[in-house]
């Protein structure tokens, strides 16, 4: 057969997918189009999770009557007059291809009126069908388009879409990444003509936030922003009293967009290191603003993505600044008494080093606010710790049946004996761990469990029977277990609580797996508090401590296990210094 062109329409349908990869990519792509036209309020419309209808109303300016011929041309775009616009790009759709694909791949239907016409405007496409209709209307001005059956004309892309529930599920993640950003606008949205979510405008993130989740956080979320000459960044960051399965709820923003980046998705990571056990995931919301030629948003389709010039600058930021804000805003209070009266003094955490053992990691700065003594400032220090540390060490006490008080040359350390039992016990069960072989055993009788809206289930039941599991897709909803690691038997663990937990999660990685499950057993099974310890015990458990961590900074939950109060500081106290 000899080689040919296709034809045009074809060319563009085979083109389309990569705009138009799923259903929310359409619904994205008509929400950018109403915001725009600086639309203020947007009503959503989702039938059968995404098979007979996606439709997006707004209520601004409308599409001029001499514009509705180019609607559905590719390139066609009022965003762009010369090169020189390319530098300097404002508008969320710049090239013209939304509506173009969309139409190419659906039943289309734009239905349009401006401020000064006295009708409204249908255009229709069906396949290389378009027809326009002039049919007066009541109201003043509107813009409405629906998509109907999606992917009827390319049965190939129909086969890669998931089920009705998870891809509604991808329209409704999106939906909460615009209206979490875009606070100041109405939104209403639909799932089968049924009223989701109707949000009013708002002051701010934060009372949007209290719309979308139902929940009062704001007593648990941090707001701050950082700026220089290239770049600011506004974060609203969660402590450990929210967190989730998965990367889920950490939405990231560039220049009003929302985005998908690992480097700062690391960043903020590797800020929560030690805060957070492994594999939580907190609640975060990331809006970054740059000049445009700090970045390309062209490097993705679909702008997913975005590609920095300087993407250490935007790590060194990320990091920094909310490894800060975590550390200011961590709050301990201490009691002073002195002859006359006592007074609370207001602790802060400053983080003044590197997340490594061979360092010191933070220091508190300690500044009484109601006596103006020139010596009531002191530093209260937390340090990685081993035997050449405490060369000479002798243990006093154990104080309220909780903490072990050991004195050295240097000053006194406080030891939380739960978070340092635990630290040694989730040590030991590593190292068995990597000693034992890890080998499937097969349940003698399968377990099935629900699956919840998860994304790529197909994709992460591939990865899991690969970490020892084998386990599969029995319907639409339900995953049956036949075998798991027998490490998993041997610490008892409860496999349907397992399988939720991995599968919320977007890498899987079974070194991160064993540690969520050691961590959790080596806290129910260590020395508590309040549990009354002889002396032999405690000078057990502090030599356990240097024999098997390395570094006794914190437990695998994050918290201190040494505090230490240094004599110079003590010292200070006593005007001694």
């Amino acid at each position: 057969m000899p080689i040919h062109i296709l034809p045009e329409y074809l060319i563009n349908r085979l083109k389309a997918w990569e705009i138009v990869e799923r259903p929310s990519a359409v619904l994205k792509e008509l929400i950018e189009n109403s915001l725009d036209a600086w639309a203020t309020q947007i009503t959503i419309s989702i039938n059968e999770g995404w098979k007979s209808l996606i439709s997006v109303e707004d209520n601004w300016y409308g599409i001029e009557l001499s514009d509705m011929d180019l609607i559905f041309e590719r390139y066609a775009t009022s965003k762009i007059n010369g090169e020189q616009d390319l530098y300097n790009l404002q508008s969320y759709g710049f090239r013209g291809e939304a509506l173009a694909s969309i139409s190419e791949v659906s039943k289309t239907t734009i239905i349009s009126k401006t401020v000064y016409a006295e009708i409204w405007t249908k255009l229709s496409k069906i396949w290389q069908d378009i027809k326009m209709l002039h049919v007066p209307v009541w109201f003043k001005n509107w813009t409405i388009i629906q998509v109907q059956d999606l992917f009827y004309n390319v049965p190939a892309r129909l086969k890669f879409l998931k089920s009705s529930q998870t891809e509604f599920f991808y329209c409704y993640n999106y939906f909460v990444d615009v209206a979490l950003y875009h606070h100041d606008i109405n939104f209403i949205f639909k799932k089968n003509d049924k009223v989701v979510f109707e949000l009013p405008k708002c002051n701010g993130i934060m009372d949007r936030i209290g719309q979308l989740f139902k929940k009062d956080w704001s007593k648990n979320l941090k707001e701050f922003e950082y700026q220089d000459e290239d770049i600011s960044v506004q974060w609203l960051i969660s402590n450990n009293q929210i967190l989730f399965w998965s990367w889920e709820n950490i939405r990231i923003y560039f220049n009003w967009r929302p985005i998908q980046d690992k480097i700062i998705k690391k960043a903020l990571m590797d800020a929560y290191y030690r805060q957070i056990t492994p594999w939580e995931f907190p609640f975060a919301v990331i809006l970054i603003k740059s000049r445009p030629w700090f970045t390309d948003v062209n490097v993705h389709p679909r702008k997913l993505e975005v590609k920095f010039v300087d993407p250490r600058k935007i790590y060194d930021t990320i990091y920094t600044q909310v490894k800060k804000t975590l550390w200011d805003n961590k709050i301990s209070t201490w009691n002073i008494s002195t002859q006359e009266d006592k007074y609370w003094i207001s602790s802060q955490f400053q983080y003044t080093g590197k997340s490594d053992w061979n360092e010191n990691l933070f220091t508190w700065q300690f500044t009484d606010n109601n006596v103006t003594t020139a010596n009531n400032e002191f530093s209260y220090s937390q340090e990685n710790l081993s035997n050449s540390t405490l060369w000479s060490y002798k243990i006093l006490w154990q104080l309220r049946n909780s903490y072990i008080v050991i004195q050295s040359e240097d000053g006194i350390y406080y030891v939380d004996q739960h978070a340092l039992a635990e630290r040694i016990a989730f040590e030991k069960m590593k190292k068995e761990t990597k000693e034992n072989k890890l080998i499937p055993e097969i349940l003698l009788q399968p377990i099935i469990i629900p699956t919840h809206q998860i994304l790529n289930i197909e994709d992460k039941l591939n990865q899991i029977n690969l970490l020892w599991f084998d386990c599969g897709l029995l319907s639409e909803d339900k995953i049956i277990i036949y075998s798991v690691p027998q490490i998993f038997v041997i610490h008892k663990v409860d496999i349907e609580k397992l399988f939720n937990h991995i599968l919320y999660l977007d890498e899987i990685k079974f070194d991160h797996i064993l540690d969520k499950m050691f961590a959790s057993n080596a806290c129910k099974t260590s020395i508590k508090v309040w549990d009354k310890l002889s002396y032999p015990e405690m000078e057990n458990l502090i030599k356990e401590g240097f024999e098997n961590v390395d570094g006794m900074f914190v437990c695998q939950h994050g918290r201190p296990s040494f505090v230490k109060i240094s004599k110079i500081d003590i010292d200070k106290l006593f005007d001694r210094n």
